[in-house]
């Protein structure tokens, strides 16, 4: 067993507070992990504010680290490894295996968990760690896990953008300015960015949007006909709103029956209530319309990808995260993200 200190959410919309916990030896298929670095996810707001969330909790799903022990059983890291930790499981093809439960004593109580980040050790089933490249920056990197497959994973693995095609990103946070980095390494031309802040919009702009339209001050839809000329190509929805998501189809290009196919709308945002999509549209105007999770990544393939990505210049971790936290600073951050006031990712850097 190994004594360490974690964020523990004990009640929902309660503050978060760092404490002991106590990880048992791993299993046969598990790995226990010192963490290097964690992202931190707005997905996280959900749990912290769900009042039917099993509580007390741990949270995290991305970041690094180093394997301290591993299960007899574990093949492809080693007790001494740098590992990217993420949701998605490492060349998984049958997922639902992984989904082991780990119980971790706190307090007298027994805490279940899947995956957890925010803390100074982790354990986890061994699919969920991938050996990472020793010449990455192994706190930035720590948002590869959801933030990377989730943004620059959908446009690479998704849909095949060819130059001077049109693409439109909807929410330009931690996950929408990696999918415009992605579109621009495609050579996409132009892209749109659309969000309800200008801020983001105008941080977007570094990663290489050429156009922004901020929805609050103008119809996006319209504004993305002009641009495009009839339409885009490609639009990512970041958000998952439902009327962003009727907004989507209406903002992609229509296609003419027996001649051409129509735009292609790409969902990775988390749905947030019910959507009445537009059926017709879809029909009429040949358009695609398909889901995301996780950018339809394997680790074991595409994160050998990123790495050569981001030490050639074209995957820009740096320039995403924006601001960097303590273990001890999680409730500040929290708060930052819950007031949706963090520009990009933040993380925290615990060892």
């Amino acid at each position: 067993m190994l004594k360490t200190r974690a964020a523990i959410l004990e009640k929902y919309e309660k503050a978060l507070f760092i404490d002991e916990i106590t990880i048992p030896d791993p299993g046969p298929d598990q790995v226990i992990v010192k963490m290097y670095a964690s992202g931190i996810c707005g997905s996280q707001l959900i749990d912290i504010n769900n009042r039917n969330r099993t509580q007390p909790a741990l949270l995290g799903h991305e970041g690094t680290g180093c394997i301290v022990q591993a299960g007899e059983n574990v093949k492809h890291v080693k007790e001494g490894d740098d590992v990217l930790i993420s949701w998605m499981p490492y060349g998984a093809d049958e997922r639902t295996e992984y989904l082991q439960w780990c119980n971790i004593s706190w307090n007298k109580e027994n805490i279940q968990t899947v995956i957890f980040t925010w803390a100074e050790h982790a354990i986890m089933h061994s699919q969920f760690v991938s050996k990472m490249d020793s010449r990455i920056n192994k706190y930035t990197a720590s948002i590869i896990g959801c933030a990377g497959i989730a943004g620059y994973g959908t446009v690479m693995n998704t849909v095949k953008i060819h130059p001077g095609q049109s693409t439109v990103v909807w929410g330009v946070g931690g996950l929408g300015v990696l999918a415009v980095n992605a579109a621009k390494n495609c050579g996409s031309n132009p892209i749109i960015a659309v969000d309800i802040e200008d801020r983001r919009l105008e941080f977007s702009k570094r990663f290489g949007t050429t156009h922004s339209i901020n929805a609050n001050n103008s119809d996006p839809v319209e504004q993305i006909h002009e641009i495009t000329g009839g339409g885009a190509d490609y639009v990512f929805d970041m958000v998952g709103k439902a009327e962003i998501m009727e907004q989507t189809i209406l903002a992609s290009r229509s296609g003419i029956p027996g001649h051409s196919e129509g735009g292609t709308v790409v969902l990775t945002g988390f749905p947030k209530g019910v959507s009445k999509l537009n059926s017709r549209s879809i029909l009429m105007g040949q358009r695609t319309y398909k889901g995301s999770r996780g950018g339809a990544c394997i680790p074991d393939r595409d994160f050998p990808l990123f790495y050569k990505a981001e030490k050639a210049g074209d995957l820009e971790l740096e320039a995403a995260v924006t601001e960097r936290y303590k273990l001890e600073e999680i409730n500040e951050a929290v708060d930052r993200l819950q007031e949706n006031k963090i520009l990009g990712r933040a993380i925290i850097e615990i060892a």
